[in-house]
């Protein structure tokens, strides 16, 4: 299941909160402009036919006989001067030739030569002014108000997403200082420093993690202790085991029908040996602290170095040192990566048969192979990396699971692969980054 992201849930809260305030608002506002604008434009009207009104009565004598003297009114408004009989006696250019006044003074509505007028008549002595306006003009003012209202909403609502994002990521800006502080710090450290203490409701949270923390160090020096007192108890007796065996081999007269016995028997209490020490090994790395980068020369000498005691050791031949100076991560676990995989590669090759290591690297990765001259691998590589999985040739599948968790502990990865030739070749490979 996908994680959801706090940062984006507080950020949609808050987003689509704002946006239902602006959107109230805006209705808020458009209702209230839309309303103050229709008064304004009445009281122009209003205020025309009262102008018109008292100027037609100054000049009734001159309008009386004359319907077609042109009335001068606000841009955009039409005007007719009437009678009492209601004959037109005056109106404006584009005043449309039906009357526009109604039946009573005041506002009404009517609709003339298909079009609809907001009309004011208004009455004084003997003469009747009708202005009117086209509600087409008012409803093209009001389209305008309203996109301008739309677009300033917008750039709004864009500036309170954008202002909102800001504070968002700042605010949880503590939590992501958290992570990196536990992300970076090992298990084995056990000092408490937190960078984001000072807030209050993260003091909760980092107490709880503390706790864990401190729960697991603790389990995993018990581990650790158990691991170091199970092998002191098992190294001595297979170490007393096999001197026996060896003895016994020695006051054996040459073509003993016992001596095959005994050398298989030592030949197994070896190969336990080697298991109990994969096996140790296996249970203390969850133990071993992240190191520094190193170079591959340097990854590989360590690695060789620990292989000196070793009969095989000598068949061991690094190929190619063109890229030894480029750095590895975790040179410690990738030594002992190396080491396993030498280990298994030494273990199944034939006595004369050598083992090879070559260095590769590219813009994405850099990596390790290590060429063997033995049976190769019947069995896919995942089951081979299984612990305690055991195949057809003999192979237990401990090396190769400790390389496999090293490798996902260091960010590498171990690859396996039967080629042409026969043998096995194992590459351990690290990607390329700005921190190596």
């Amino acid at each position: 299941m996908k994680a959801r992201s706090l940062r984006s849930r507080v950020l949609w809260l808050v987003s689509l909160s704002l946006l239902s305030v602006w959107l109230l608002l805006a209705l808020w506002l458009h209702s209230t402009v839309k309303h103050h604008v229709g008064v304004a434009l009445d009281q122009r009207l209003a205020a025309s036919a009262r102008m018109v009104a008292s100027m037609a009565n100054a000049s009734a004598p001159v309008l009386s006989g004359n319907p077609d003297l042109q009335v001068a009114v606000s841009r955009g408004l039409s005007c007719q001067v009437m009678n009492l009989r209601g004959e037109i006696l005056a109106r404006s250019g584009g005043a449309p030739a039906d009357h526009l006044a109604g039946e009573q003074d005041g506002f009404s509505l009517r609709q003339l030569e298909g079009e609809r007028w907001r009309v004011y008549t208004v009455s004084e002595g003997d003469i009747r002014v009708a202005t009117a306006e086209p509600m087409s003009v008012r409803e093209s003012l009001l389209a305008v108000l309203a996109l301008a209202l739309l677009v300033g909403l917008l750039l709004a609502l864009l500036g309170s997403w954008l202002a909102v994002r800001w504070a968002v990521r700042r605010g949880l800006a503590p939590l992501e200082v958290l992570r990196q502080e536990f992300e970076e710090r090992p298990v084995q450290d056990d000092t408490e420093r937190h960078r984001g203490e000072s807030l209050a409701e993260l003091q909760p949270l980092m107490a709880a993690l503390d706790r864990w923390a401190g729960q697991a160090r603790q389990a995993l020096r018990r581990e650790r202790r158990l691991t170091d007192d199970l092998a002191h108890e098992l190294r001595t007796p297979l170490a007393a085991l096999k001197t026996q065996l060896q003895v016994a081999q020695l006051k054996l007269e040459p073509g003993s029908p016992a001596l095959p016995a005994l050398a298989a028997a030592e030949s197994a209490s070896t190969r336990m040996a080697s298991n109990l020490q994969q096996l140790l090994a296996l249970a203390r790395l969850d133990g071993v602290p992240q190191s520094p980068a190193q170079t591959v020369e340097d990854v590989i000498e360590d690695s060789l170095s620990q292989l000196a005691g070793q009969q095989a050791s000598a068949n061991v031949r690094w190929v190619s040192r063109r890229y030894a100076q480029r750095p590895v991560p975790a040179a410690a676990l990738a030594s002992l990566a190396l080491r396993n995989l030498l280990e298994n590669a030494l273990r199944f090759s034939p006595a004369e048969g050598s083992v090879e290591i070559v260095v590769d690297a590219d813009c994405q990765a850099i990596r390790i192979q290590v060429i063997d001259q033995g049976p190769g691998m019947s069995d896919s590589a995942d089951r081979l990396c299984q612990r305690g999985h055991r195949g057809d040739r003999g192979q237990t599948g401990l090396g190769l699971a400790i390389v496999s968790t090293i490798m996902a502990r260091s960010g590498g990865e171990l690859t396996l692969e039967n080629p042409p030739a026969g043998g096995l070749v194992a590459t351990l490979s690290w990607p390329v980054t700005d921190t190596v």
